[in-house]
């Protein structure tokens, strides 16, 4: 991307954790962060929910996109249950910074395989429901009627008695001062009544992603920032002997080059290219490990050794006797199928943007710098 985000230091959240010593760092970029909603006017009815006057609705994503729809999926959860239009849907990440400033009222930032859906969709459901519990409750207070008079589709509160009705977007505010309902008091709906969640909807995340608008922390750019590349071990439990540090040091840009832990080398320069070139000048040698005759083939001849073995098997379940029917049938059909080791690469490398704190003596410059980890394929 041409594109480059330019930050002040203002803008660049820090916090601590005080419980077990942890550390979040939250960026503010435009269009992302969940306060920059409040920019264009409109309110917060709950966590998860924020509302503008014109009705659109933005819900707060606290999970990453990986390619599954994750992003989309929780959507759906929260329009089905705050029961909006799912036309005026749009989606915003909250930080981890500002989790741990509104005591972690998204939960955690973890997402794997399944889990984003999985694992959080009760109580992002919950968030939807709060939310439109508290507009109903704010429209039967300035009418003056019941709530269970009440009912909504698309955003539209009506109350068919009097003949009247409100949307969303002009009743946030009042239901933005309301207390959250807790979530004992919360009913869900009955997943026989879904018309949004569950459904095959077009993907919320896929427009950004082709015009380009998506950001992501390989396009960021902060003010005084460096560049690190990493190379690892090429396989498991190999650790690193030796390096050529003499000409990647002399090479224009280069900050300094340090060994990661017992398996990998790293390179610190003002830019990646050079961090890139640097680490390829250091010629990295390896120690011989057990993994170094591992392939495809071994690791083929491994799996059919314990699909045939006998001895130590630990059976599970079993119904019938497979291998007696087999024995025994009139005829046979046997087939093979085989598939290589494959590797699970990401579309873009491995990175991430840091604030980092170098001791004087590793690196001569200011101790309050913008480092960047970036993870070249080896």
């Amino acid at each position: 991307m041409s594109n480059k985000l330019k930050f002040s230091r203002r803008k660049i959240l820090v916090g601590s954790a005080a419980a077990g010593g942890g550390f979040a760092l939250g960026f503010f970029v435009p269009g992302i962060d969940p306060l920059s909603a409040q920019d264009n006017g409109g309110a917060e009815v709950g966590a998860w929910v924020f509302i503008k006057p014109d009705d659109q609705v933005v819900i707060r994503i606290a999970r990453s996109e990986m390619g599954q729809g994750t992003l989309t999926g929780l959507a759906q959860f929260v329009a089905e249950e705050l029961e909006c239009d799912w036309s005026k849907v749009t989606t915003e990440y909250p930080t981890p910074g500002q989790n741990l400033a509104r005591n972690r009222v998204w939960r955690d930032f973890f997402t794997a395989g399944s889990q984003g859906i999985r694992n959080s969709q009760e109580f992002v459901r919950k968030g939807g429901a709060a939310a439109r519990m508290m507009l109903l409750e704010a429209a039967a207070k300035e009418w003056g009627v019941p709530v269970a008079e009440l009912t909504v589709d698309k955003g539209v509160i009506t109350h068919a008695k009097s003949n009247r009705s409100v949307t969303y977007g002009k009743i946030a505010t009042a239901a933005s001062k309301l207390e959250v309902p807790k979530d004992a008091d919360i009913t869900l709906k009955d997943p026989k009544t879904w018309k949004i969640a569950g459904k095959s909807l077009n993907r919320l995340d896929t427009p950004d992603k082709l015009t380009g608008k998506q950001i992501y922390s390989i396009d960021v750019t902060l003010p005084g920032m460096l560049n690190a590349t990493i190379m690892d071990a090429p396989v498991f439990g190999a650790k690193l002997k030796s390096y050529d540090g003499a000409k990647a040091k002399a090479m224009p840009g280069v900050k300094g080059i340090y060994p990661v832990g017992e398996t990998a080398i790293a390179v610190v320069a003002d830019t990646f290219w050079q961090a890139k070139k640097a680490l390829d000048a250091l010629n990295p040698q390896w120690e011989q490990g057990l993994n170094d005759q591992v392939s495809s083939d071994t690791i083929a001849a491994f799996l059919k050794e314990g699909l045939e073995t006998k001895e130590g098997v630990h059976v599970g379940n079993k119904v019938g006797d497979p291998a007696q029917a087999i024995a025994g049938a009139a005829k046979k059909l046997e087939a093979v199928f085989y598939s290589p080791y494959q590797h699970q690469a990401t579309m873009e490398p491995m990175n991430a943007t840091a604030k980092a704190f170098f001791p004087a003596s590793r690196i001569p410059l200011q101790d309050s710098i913008i480092s960047r980890s970036w993870s070249p394929s080896v």
